[in-house]
């Protein structure tokens, strides 16, 4: 999805910016989530809306082993974990910094 375009959407949904109203469940695989993730929450950030994000890590992994079944690699979820974790927390980080900048 285009940040832009999540903005609009969550501007919609949530017209009020009231906390709790929006999840965002970020549901792609291993190889987009390092280069689209960051400016989804970027957009959404930068627009001041509040929303929870989730990761779901077995979307968009799915291989098909030997046998034919359908399965994912636990290195493109961890992967997925990695970078949900860590963009989740430096988001966090830096809001709760600017809060304490304005604060001094």
């Amino acid at each position: 999805m285009d940040p832009n375009e999540l903005v609009k959407l969550i501007d919609i949904l949530n017209p009020n910016n009231k906390p709790g109203r929006i999840t965002v469940i970020v549901r792609m695989g291993a190889e987009n989530m390092r280069v689209k993730l960051p400016h989804l929450i970027r957009a959404v950030r930068n627009a001041g809306q509040i929303v929870a994000w989730v990761s779901d890590p077995m979307h968009g992994n799915t291989i098909k082993a030997p046998s034919g079944l359908k399965t994912r690699s636990f290195d493109s979820i961890r992967v997925i974990l990695t970078c949900a974790w860590l963009f989740f927390f430096l988001c966090v980080f830096y809001v709760q910094y600017l809060c304490y900048a304005e604060m001094e």
